[in-house]
């Protein structure tokens, strides 16, 4: 089936909404605000335990909120369970413990619209062509300047879980849920959790010195924060504006939050990118912003 993301929905055309306006913007602010958390979280307990119990309590706490619906069919859950956050923030959380946040943010939030482009069946203008071409040399540009083997391989985690998340976003715009936003994203969180707790069990240790780290108040206050702003608040925003813009608008977050990231991780960790690595930022972030104004081709 040919899934295309602008001929999929005619809400593209309708009019904006107002409160669509505002949300865009506290969903850009809560997720480029979520970076330092969990680069912070992380360090003190093992990357999938510490999102899978994030994404465990974001559901739980959504569940009543949404009406405590009956979950989705397969068919709508694993877009969003297993693609959207198990295989992406499982990847994301792993390659965070690596990079600056700043970079892993600028990383993932240009490869989500991307893959949103890659993905949507359609074929691609000469402006997507050359965002893809950015997006490659953008990339390249910022694992060469990494120092060390683990950060370049770091930054191709989060790449490859963005990508998932840009596919999981086509699959879900082309199936176009009745469901309320706030009941899918509690399923999909109590779901993608589940999936990401039973990975930690098979491939993290669970140390009593683990979980001491744990609740360390800072610990616990970057938990809080992931689970307030980005799962609970941020992902119920991301699916209430895909039922009302295009996969490719929504995905407009993609070139905010880096800005949102790096500004946080130069103020408060005093994160300083070079040069190069600036510009390699600025590369991904173009590529991200013609993706998402550039048109695609009319299939013959």
């Amino acid at each position: 089936m040919d899934i295309s993301v602008e001929s999929s929905m005619s809400q593209s055309t309708a009019p904006v909404k107002p409160w669509a306006i505002g949300g865009f913007a506290l969903l850009c602010l809560c997720w480029g605000a979520t970076w330092l958390p969990l680069k912070h979280g992380v360090a003190h307990l093992p990357p999938l335990l510490f999102v899978a119990s994030r994404f465990l309590a974001g559901g739980l706490m959504l569940w009543p909120v949404g009406g405590c619906a009956r979950p989705p069919g397969l068919r709508l859950l694993w877009p969003g369970a297993v693609l959207m956050i198990a295989a992406n923030y499982g990847l994301m959380a792993w390659g965070a413990a690596r990079v600056s946040s700043g970079l892993a943010a600028t990383v993932n939030f240009a490869t989500v619209p991307l893959a949103i482009l890659i993905f949507a069946g359609r074929r691609p203008g000469r402006g997507q062509i050359a965002a893809l071409i950015l997006g490659g040399i953008g990339l390249t540009l910022l694992c060469l300047r990494q120092s060390g083997a683990a950060a370049p391989t770091g930054l191709g985690a989060i790449a490859a879980g963005a990508a998932c998340y840009g596919l999981g976003t086509v699959r879900m715009k082309a199936l176009a849920p009745s469901q309320s936003p706030v009941a899918l994203a509690a399923w999909h969180s109590l779901a993608g959790g589940a999936l990401l707790l039973g990975l930690s069990g098979v491939t993290e240790p669970w140390t009593a010195q683990a979980w001491a780290g744990f609740m360390a108040p800072g610990a616990l206050m970057n938990w809080a924060v992931l689970v307030l702003l980005s799962t609970i608040l941020g992902f119920s925003l991301y699916l209430a504006l895909l039922r009302c813009w295009s996969a490719a608008a929504v995905a407009g977050y993609a070139y905010v939050c880096p800005v949102v990231a790096l500004t946080l991780g130069a103020l408060v960790d005093g994160e300083r990118p070079d040069g190069a690595q600036w510009a390699a930022s600025l590369l991904l972030i173009a590529a991200a912003a013609l993706a998402l104004i550039s048109k695609p081709k009319e299939m013959p």
